[in-house]
């Protein structure tokens, strides 16, 4: 009996140690993880340069809030900064990728001076109230605020559906450029371009919700820039501090520079410990593009295996038919991934840093029979 409101079906296993690409339970069995507690272990676990940040910062400075300068802070923003030029861009520290996408919806309101945003069906931005409101799946809607008001949902890689959605008073569109828990749904390139040129044709921001596509996963640092594309706003979280907790909005200068002190805050959001943490984490981060190769080659020769979705290491299994023991049986061979929306396809997210030999044993795991 446990004493937590049950929010999730957990998986029968408790977890109780982790290194590199593998966990234990309190068994002593060991397990592949190729799904990182939801894309966040994104060098593993308990990588040495992680727990060195942790260890080090934790000896300077654990905590102070933002009425002050700290380093870490500073040192992580001029680093994602980087990752935009030549844009000039700045940055608001957060908890969690909820709370970075709060603060875009906000900084986009207040910079248009409008409410409406247009979402998509399929799309997860996050659980808190207004993040609902943007979330695509029915289910979670009974919670979120009046969505006639505020949003309207769009289909997926149709412009025609995007410009039915505008009206005088549309503020931004936010996407999550590929659908993680929507079946890992990507859609042409063609279709982000559009978007973005849709965005500045009418004079409205588009935020690029990259909590999961981010931070080389898809094999660019950015998915953006894989599309050749600048949205207005970016929010990073996930794997952003190895398992520590914080999100980044990420937005261009002459946006940013319409908020003012006061109009938003955050006492934990940007910690000195999550910071150093993130710094070490960018500074580890490893091109995945052969290593995906590797992995969806193997794959595509998987009997069970219909078709793999997504892009990099963020990739969706799509089965020849439903199996809702599929996950079950990957924990009886010690390998862990995950589900999503669409009860064919089965995510894996596994860490930047996995060799072949890894991949290798990750594909003798897969259950041979449905």
């Amino acid at each position: 009996m446990t004493d937590l409101i049950q929010t999730y079906n957990k998986y029968p296993i408790e977890i109780v140690k982790g290194f590199g690409s593998y966990v234990w339970d309190k068994n002593g069995k060991k397990y592949l993880d190729f799904y990182g507690g939801h894309a966040v272990c994104i060098l593993g676990h308990c990588h040495p340069k992680i727990v060195k940040a942790i260890n080090d910062q934790s000896k300077k400075l654990v905590f102070y809030s933002n009425i002050v300068t700290t380093q870490p802070q500073e040192k992580l923003a001029k680093l994602l900064s980087h990752t935009f030029k030549p844009e000039m861009v700045k940055v608001f520290f957060s908890n969690s990728g909820s709370e970075a996408n709060e603060t875009a919806l906000k900084i986009a309101r207040k910079y248009t001076g409008k409410k409406q945003i247009i979402s998509f069906k399929g799309a997860f931005h996050g659980r808190s109230i207004s993040n609902l409101s943007i979330t695509g799946f029915k289910k979670y809607q009974q919670f979120a605020p009046d969505l006639q008001e505020f949003t309207t949902f769009a289909e997926f890689g149709n412009m025609q559906s995007v410009k039915q959605a505008y009206t005088k008073d549309t503020a931004a569109i936010i996407c999550e450029p590929i659908q993680s828990i929507g079946g890992i749904k990507m859609v042409s390139k063609k279709f982000y371009q559009d978007l973005a040129k849709f965005c500045k044709n009418k004079n409205i921001l588009l935020i690029f919700d990259e909590i999961q596509t981010g931070l080389g996963r898809t094999g660019t640092f950015w998915f953006a820039e894989y599309l050749e594309i600048s949205p207005d706003i970016t929010t990073s979280a996930k794997g952003l501090a190895s398992g520590l907790p914080i999100g980044a909005t990420i937005v261009k200068e002459k946006i940013a520079t319409t908020i003012n002190p006061g109009e938003h805050g955050s006492t934990f959001g940007g910690g000195p410990i999550p910071c150093a943490t993130a710094i070490a984490t960018l500074k580890s981060i490893p091109n995945i593009n052969n290593k995906s190769k590797y992995l969806i080659k193997k794959l595509q020769k998987h009997p069970i295996i219909k078709t793999i979705h997504g892009k990099g290491l963020l990739l969706g299994l799509e089965l020849h038919k439903e199996n809702s023991q599929f996950i079950t049986q990957c924990l009886k061979n010690g390998l862990i991934i995950g589900a999503s929306n669409n009860p064919k396809i089965y995510r894996i997210m596994p860490p930047l840093t996995i060799t072949k030999e890894e991949i290798d044993n990750f594909i003798k795991k897969i259950p041979n029979e449905q």
